[in-house]
């Protein structure tokens, strides 16, 4: 049996009727697939091509029963009037959209390896719309942390062509990184410009700075810098790698100018602007 036999078995298909079931399954799959990585990594070996397509095609399989949990998941949570077993409940959430997007993560890491298998997809958006849109999605992860959060568009909008969803990722990874490097009382910012032809977009913290000596290798496959080590125990190293990964691809630049550590840092996508 070959892996891609192998992983069709995957209890994947399973129609998931009772929320309950949804996440005592989610589990279950999340052993049975810790299992299964572990003895086809054995079996693929050394074979890079098959190590690519193997993570591709069993993150993929991965995000079906992730979102039944997230589905299930959602619909408890709404329904349920015990604040104890609602914290619980919200507490699988967060855990669950942790493991998508790891999975995300998984396809993006295999994808910028592995140039000649990825798609993107390029479209004209308004750039405009997406900054807002991302945004608005980490507004309330900003204000939890008592953060002050703003994301800044021009009047006039801006027109760009990219893959949205790649784009979009990349806007996350800063925020993200803004949101969990930054203390709370201090602000963050996201401003979107235009210079000549070309579309700024600089995400702005007054967090916990870069070494002079870090800034070079800040993009690197799994290079983290000592502080944000410290700040963050759980991270893996590639989201800066990514993104910026994903910005080259569309013939854009990212950027990080920093004053040193306690000091904050400035990413800054510079992207070629359409009519």
């Amino acid at each position: 049996m070959d892996y891609k036999q192998l992983i069709h078995l995957l209890p994947f298909s399973v129609s998931i009727e009772n929320s309950l079931a949804a996440i005592i399954f989610g589990i279950l799959v999340l052993i049975f697939f810790a299992l299964v990585i572990y003895y086809l990594i054995k079996k693929i070996g050394k074979n890079e091509s098959l190590k690519y397509e193997f993570i591709t095609i069993i993150a993929h399989k991965f995000r079906t029963p992730l979102t039944h949990v997230k589905w299930s998941a959602d619909e408890l949570v709404k329904n349920e009037n015990d604040p104890y077993k609602k914290q619980s409940l919200q507490d699988i959430q967060r855990s669950n959209e942790k493991l998508i997007k790891l999975t995300g993560t998984l396809i993006e890491l295999t994808d910028s390896d592995n140039t000649a298998v990825a798609t993107y997809t390029f479209e004209r958006i308004s750039l405009c719309s997406l900054v807002r849109t991302v945004g608005d999605s980490f507004k309330g992860d900003f204000h939890e942390k008592n953060i002050f959060f703003s994301a800044q568009c021009p009047i006039d909008d801006i027109y760009v062509k990219v893959d949205p969803s790649r784009l979009e990722f990349v806007l996350q990874t800063l925020l993200e990184n803004a949101l969990l490097y930054t203390s709370p009382g201090q602000d963050v910012s996201m401003i979107l410009q235009k210079t000549g032809r070309e579309a700024i977009i600089s995400v702005t913290d007054h967090g916990i700075g870069i070494d002079k000596k870090d800034i070079s290798r800040l993009f690197s496959k799994f290079f983290r810098a000592e502080n944000a080590r410290v700040a963050d125990t759980e991270g893996f190293g590639v989201g800066l790698y990514l993104a910026q990964a994903i910005v080259r691809r569309h013939k854009g630049n990212l950027d990080v100018h920093s004053e040193g550590i306690g000091k904050g840092a400035t990413f800054t996508i510079i992207l070629k602007t359409v009519k």
